[in-house]
């Protein structure tokens, strides 16, 4: 139950990044690599079920992708602060 909301849940985020992607016409680096992470964790949904349902094997595919989750955010991370600091004030 809990899964399906996160998964409705991911799903509007992703639809919502995308109709505001097609709105911009061309999507941004960062916009990019927001994307990608937002992807990365709706295509771990499926994983995660069958982790939660005993397939352990499913739990190392979790685990990838929140490796991967955490590798586009501290990037996301690091390009935001790197922006904010070359504002001019």
């Amino acid at each position: 139950m809990i899964t399906q909301i996160y998964q409705a849940s991911l799903l509007v985020l992703v639809v919502t990044v995308k109709l505001f992607n097609l709105i911009l016409f061309i999507m941004t680096e960062l916009q990019r690599m927001y994307n990608d992470m937002l992807v990365t964790l709706e295509k771990g949904i499926n994983d995660l079920e069958k982790f939660e349902d005993g397939n352990m094997s499913a739990g190392t595919r979790v685990r990838k992708t929140m490796q991967t989750t955490k590798e586009l955010a501290q990037k996301i991370r690091v390009t935001v602060q790197e922006q904010k600091n070359t504002v001019v004030v």
